[in-house]
């Protein structure tokens, strides 16, 4: 036979078959430079073809056929050898065996566990009874009544929030939805985690050294009975990764404009069993329902540049009305060194943005001007090359994309 048929017949690759006379596992006569396949060639490609199926090495099956070339295997001694190969492989498989039956038993036991997990009663959440008195009207700054409410376990799963001066909102599936809608057309809720999708290993790397960094953060300074905030969830949420490292003791809110993308958190949080006093609030302006000055941190993964993807201001600006005299604003940002053609990239897909978007030197200048101190910052790491995904789809393979992770205090 010559190589083509052979490719044919035994569905081997060209480059296998090539291979396998490298190593010298294959010996086939040449006419020319042609390979001409004998009955000899052919009865020790089988064997390797059988070899293999039974988990033979390349260099076990070479050790087989070297014994069969040098005695035909019509020595007693070569052929007591073969049979303790052949033994010795039999109880290789035999071991194999018992590790995957123990594999597939604690495989079986971590599908029980999940789907008795899955299946638990989960404790509904709403909006915590304890932290009404933590809203206000946003347009005079009296108290909200509350009234239609219908209140389960301490927090609220439906009703409204009234104002005598006519401003209204409602609480809607255990969610505050305020007035204020999403405005912006060139976003959208990401309910299906799209952003996350297709993210280079390299760059998950870099968001769990600023996770660690952050909750060395969150730990630096006391946090009991504090109020912690976190925005714009829609592109990131770092409390939802990391609600074993949250105190208890504690007060949430919780911010976006999507009630799409709050209902879906709150469903995930509540069905792993998180039991946090946590306020959702969906609401897309510069004037939350919340009383001045509660707020005692604020977390940021990506908000900071989230928001100028759609405003011209700094997200600090925003939030100061609502911190608190020694407020603590923390997180990690992200910022280009001469990113010219990421930053054209991003102003052509989302024209709201803001220029100075990922820009260290603004956001530095940023955090001064709206009265507080950066006490501590930390270089992450950086990457060229953000992969083929829709959250970094700006981002222009070469150029420098940093994380800084910091600490700003009031």
């Amino acid at each position: 036979m010559r190589i083509g048929e052979v490719v044919k017949k035994y569905g081997v690759s060209k480059d296998t078959i090539h291979y396998y006379i490298n190593y010298g596992l294959l010996v086939p006569p040449k006419k020319g430079s042609q390979y001409n396949f004998d009955t000899a060639t052919i009865k020790d490609l089988e064997s390797i073809l059988d070899l293999k199926e039974l988990s033979f090495k390349l260099s076990e099956i070479h050790k087989i056929i070297s014994l069969s070339r040098i005695s035909g295997m019509k020595n007693k001694g070569d052929i007591n050898e073969l049979i303790n190969i052949y033994s010795n492989k039999k109880d290789e498989c035999e071991l194999q065996i018992d590790f995957y039956k123990n594999r597939i038993k604690n495989l079986t036991s971590k599908i029980v566990n999940l789907r008795f997990e899955n299946e638990k009663q989960t404790l509904h959440k709403g909006v915590p009874v304890s932290m009404l008195d933590f809203l206000c009207c946003p347009k005079c700054g009296k108290d909200l009544t509350v009234i239609n409410a219908t209140i389960n376990s301490n927090s609220i799963d439906s009703g409204d929030l009234i104002c005598e001066c006519g401003y209204a909102a409602i609480i809607e599936g255990g969610i505050l939805l305020t007035p204020n809608k999403p405005k912006s057309i060139y976003d959208k809720p990401d309910t299906k985690r799209e952003l996350y999708k297709d993210l280079p290993p390299t760059m998950i790397t870099l968001f769990q050294k600023s996770y660690n960094k952050m909750l060395d953060y969150l730990h630096l300074y006391p946090n009991d009975n504090k109020v912690i905030m976190e925005t714009y969830i829609n592109a990131y949420f770092f409390m939802h990764n990391h609600i074993e490292h949250l105190n208890p003791n504690c007060k949430y809110i919780v911010i976006d404009k999507y009630p799409e993308t709050l209902k879906m958190y709150k469903e995930l949080m509540t069905e792993s069993g998180c039991n946090l006093d946590i306020l959702f609030m969906a609401d897309d302006s510069n004037c939350y329902p919340l009383k001045k000055y509660i707020v005692d941190y604020n977390m940021d993964f990506f908000a900071v540049n989230e928001h100028q993807f759609y405003e011209h201001t700094f997200l600090l600006e925003k939030l100061i009305p609502y911190m608190s005299e020694d407020a603590i604003f923390m997180g990690t940002y992200f910022y280009f060194i001469k990113g010219n053609n990421s930053m054209k990239n991003l102003l052509s897909l989302y024209p709201e943005s803001d220029q100075n978007n990922f820009s260290r030197e603004y956001f530095f200048n940023a955090v001064g001007e709206n009265g507080f101190k950066l006490k501590d910052w930390q270089e992450m790491g950086k990457i060229t090359d953000s992969g083929d995904n829709l959250g970094f789809g700006f981002h222009e393979t070469g150029e420098e994309l940093h994380l800084m992770t910091y600490l700003c205090k009031k």
